[in-house]
């Protein structure tokens, strides 16, 4: 599903992000990606997203090497990834069904398939009575929701999540992890990057230590 090898990224000022990362991530597993702040996660995530190109090394995605895809196989791959990024903010002035139907049509969805899809996915992360909601009163715990929905909404087969739990409290961060377990458990493959501790029961899961750009166990 995921195989990183020798990957090096290195920003325009010369600061090294991530050095020889090693990783593989089997189809329908799910791990957590976990280190302290500045440590890569978001670049590595951002990267295996095909958010942004990599510099050296190699990324197998999907069975797909990023660093040759066209910009048309590229736009192809990154609709069977969900990917949340750090920080996810939903739009705050449309309610949360009208948050996933926007994000589908830009796709490119009929509004009909689009408000099907949205309705399924926030059915699978329990956001159904607060679908006409507007974004900006939603609790943290129901916006970390929103964001897995917007990830699973166009049937992805991996699911990237860029620090779910960032500002929830311990009972939230749980929630949040339960849901994302469920979902998972549906043979979806995910890639959660987090900050130590994490959530009860997540540690069942692998986990990969991310510390000064380097993999340090996983």
């Amino acid at each position: 599903m995921i195989q990183v090898s020798e990957l090096h990224f290195t920003t325009d000022d010369g600061i090294k992000v991530l050095e020889d990362i090693h990783l593989r991530l089997e189809r329908g597993e799910m791990a957590f990606l976990v280190g302290p702040a500045a440590a890569g996660k978001s670049v590595l995530l951002r990267l295996l997203a095909a958010q942004i190109p990599p510099q050296s090394g190699q990324i197998l995605v999907l069975g797909r090497n990023i660093a040759r895809l066209s910009r048309l196989k590229a736009a192809g791959l990154k609709r069977r990834i969900g990917f949340v990024a750090q920080g996810f903010a939903p739009l705050p002035h449309r309610t949360v069904l009208q948050n996933v139907t926007f994000r589908l049509r830009a796709r490119g969805d009929f509004r009909e398939q689009a408000e099907e899809k949205a309705l399924s996915a926030l059915e699978r992360v329990g956001l159904t009575p607060q679908l006409g909601l507007l974004a900006a009163k939603l609790e943290p715990v129901a916006r970390a929701k929103l964001g897995l929905a917007l990830a699973v909404s166009d049937d992805p087969l991996l699911i990237l999540y860029d620090d779910p739990f960032a500002g929830l409290a311990e009972e939230g961060a749980r929630e949040v992890y339960a849901t994302l377990s469920r979902i998972q458990s549906s043979g979806l493959t995910a890639l959660v990057a987090a900050r130590s501790p994490l959530p009860d029961g997540a540690q069942r899961h692998r986990v990969i230590w991310l510390a000064d750009g380097k993999v340090t166990k996983a």
